[in-house]
This record gives structure tokens, sequence and C-alpha cells, in this order.
């Protein structure tokens, strides 16, 4: 009755755990064949009980065991494996007041085959279990003597060829990039002829496994140059985008290809603010580039100046008619001087040349026009 308490209890046990393992789907090992070997500890106990006799011989004794497998994973988290374990042999005897005395042995060996799921722990570790049946020969003999002289009777509750329930479970650490495996396990068997049979053991394994081939690195893209463009002035600035073609070499230009430090200077006849025909020639051409509505951005200063000969005010109102002059004409050439411009005049107060000579208050009496507003 105890005998078969324990049985179910186990069969319990196993029914339980074999869902919970086969629930875990992430990494354990690489798919492929393996083998194994492997040495333990095996724990036999059972009562042997002679025939037509009162008296019984408990043996609850260890023995060293080995084990040889091979086994094939189908996907990370299941396997399956079979394999030969010579799980040991254990004797044990007793002597009876009487002087008889009873020996007895137990040997345990046969075939081993195993569903083994596993579930990951961390990047190199694993558990797993085991569920399946081990095949072989399960033996229990014993010699009885019953009287002191007496003859000794063999006995045995030997079995053949029987097959029973094994399972289990156990850790495993996954090393080698992935090839080796070592393993620590426990597992019970459910013979027929032996009350408790379990086994505790270490086994190393070696898994065979093509590793993939290293992922080469894209060759890096290189882009080719853009093509040269056409830039006839040579400032920089494709002709296609340039609105100032005709810029002089070496001059700082903004992204359209107009000069940066662009300044003009025009005369004017003494005690006058009318233009010249020169004058209106040079305007002419700066408006030209001015109404082009992507220069719009162009800023500056038009600012009108005067020689000494007349009093400071007179000047100053002189200056500011001369600047007012030329701001005028750009205006009329369809110029929007908007408020990027300024237009101011300074009178006398800023020569260029001696007002005691003709000639130096001729290059006094002037207009600049100056761009101002690039590199800001």
């Amino acid at each position: 009755m105890e005998i078969a308490m324990i049985t179910v209890r186990k069969l319990a046990l196993a029914a339980a755990l074999t869902p919970a393992l086969l629930a875990g789907t992430a990494y354990a090992a690489e798919p492929g064949f393996y083998i194994g070997a492997g040495a333990g500890q095996t724990t036999l106990k059972t009562d042997l009980q002679p025939p037509r006799a009162t008296e019984e011989l408990e043996i609850d004794n260890d023995d060293t065991s080995w084990k040889a497998f091979l086994g094939y994973q189908f996907v990370p988290w299941l396997g399956v494996e079979a394999g030969y374990a010579e799980l040991g042999s254990t004797d044990e005897d007793r002597t009876f007041a009487n002087g008889g005395d009873i020996e007895g042995t137990i040997d345990v060996s046969g075939f081993e085959g195993y569903l083994v799921p596993s579930i990951p722990i961390g990047d190199n570790f694993e558990i797993f279990g085991k569920i399946g049946a081990a095949y072989g020969d399960v033996t229990a003999d014993g010699k009885l003597r019953r009287t002191a002289g007496a003859t000794r009777e063999k006995f045995d509750e030997s079995t053949d060829g029987d097959t029973y329930l094994a399972y289990g479970g156990g850790v495993a650490l996954n090393f080698g990039r992935g090839h080796w495996t070592l393993r620590a396990e426990y597992l019970e068997y459910d013979a027929d002829n032996v009350d408790d049979l379990y086994n505790i053991s270490g086994s190393l394994i070696y898994r065979f496994f093509s590793e993939p081939a290293p992922a080469v690195a894209a060759a890096p893209i290189v882009e080719a140059p853009p093509e040269a463009c056409a830039d006839a002035d040579g400032d920089g600035v494709c002709d296609s985008d340039d609105q100032c073609p005709n810029t002089a070499a070496g001059k700082t230009v903004d992204e359209i290809g107009c000069d940066c430090a662009a300044s003009m200077q025009l005369q004017f006849a003494f005690d006058s603010a009318e233009l010249t025909a020169g004058d209106v020639e040079q305007l002419d051409k700066l408006a030209t580039v001015m109404s082009n509505p992507k220069v719009a951005s162009i800023g500056g200063s038009i600012v009108g100046h005067t020689d000494s000969i007349g009093s400071e005010a007179f000047n100053m109102g002189l200056s500011q008619r001369r600047a007012e002059s030329v701001a005028g004409h750009l205006r009329s050439q369809g110029v929007d001087l908007g408020s990027a411009w300024t237009i101011t005049g300074m009178g006398e107060s800023q020569p260029i040349a001696s007002n005691d000579t003709a000639e130096g208050r001729a290059l006094n009496r002037r207009v600049e026009v100056t761009r101002t507003e690039c590199g800001k």
C-alpha cells in the first residue's frame, strides 16, 4: 500500500512538472545532435522478503553510477535523448538470533529515453526537465539460511527487461559558444522491485552544429561628387544662381554672387544736386542689378557730401538733396530701396580731399552708394 501511494505521488509530480517546463520558449540550446556522458551517485532502497519467512532484509545504500547518451535538439527549448545507464549495485546482510542469516544484492542497469524541455535563466544557464522511461534489468537477489548450519536458500525479486517510468530535472551551463554544456541533474525511477531508486549526477555534453558565418558589413555607399557647375566670373557661385555675373576676380561675394564690398561714388557740380550724364549711366547699371527681386535682401547707405564753400547749414541741406537725387533715380528705375537703405547728408564734415584747391573741392562734392549688410 505504501509503495502504491509513493508511485501515485511521483506520477502526479511528473504530470505537473512537464507542462510547466514545456511553457518555456526562449533560447536554451542550438538545434542539432549532441552526445554526453556523466557520473554520479545512486541511492538504492528496498526490503527483501524471503518466501515463507517472517524475517526480511532492508537494503538502503548508495553506489557510483555512470551513463552515456545521444540526443537531438529539435528547437532551442525542446529535445530528446537516449542512452545507457549503469545505476550501480549494493548488498546487505543480517544475522538472526538463532544463528541464521540473510544476504541481499541490488543491481540496476538499462537503456533510457527522455523528452527534455528547457527554460533559459540569463545568458548561459538553463533549467531543464526530463520525462521518459527506462528499460533494463532490476535485480534484487537474496540468500536465506533459516537456522545455524542450515542450507542457504536462494530467492530473488528480479525483473529482466522491465520498463519503468523515469523523470526529473536539473540545471545546465552552456559555454564554448554553445557547443559545450555542463549539467547537474536529479532523476527518479519507478522500478517495481525497488522501493526507492534515485540518482544525482553531473554530465558533460558536446553539441554538433554549424556556427553562422559572421555578418559582413556592407560597403559604405560613396556618393559621387557633384559635377562642377559653370562659373564664368570665377566667384564660386554657379552661373545659374549668380545674380551679379560680372563680379571682378578676387572679390568677396554673397550666396547670389554679388560683391559684399560694392560701392559707387558720383560727383556733382558746384552748388548743384543734379545728376550728370555719367552719374545716370552708372546708376542705370546699378538699377539693373538692384531691381532684380532675387537681390532684394541687399542693403546699404546713400550718403551725400559737399565742399566747404558756404555755411554748414546750407551744405548740410545740399548734401541731403544730392543723396535724395540718387535715391530718386534708382526708384524711378524700379528699385525698391525700402528700409534696407539709409539716405543721409553729411554736409562738409567728411572731406576726402583738401578744400583749399579746386580739384580737392570737386572730389568732395559727391554721393557715396555703399553696400553695408553683407556678412552681418
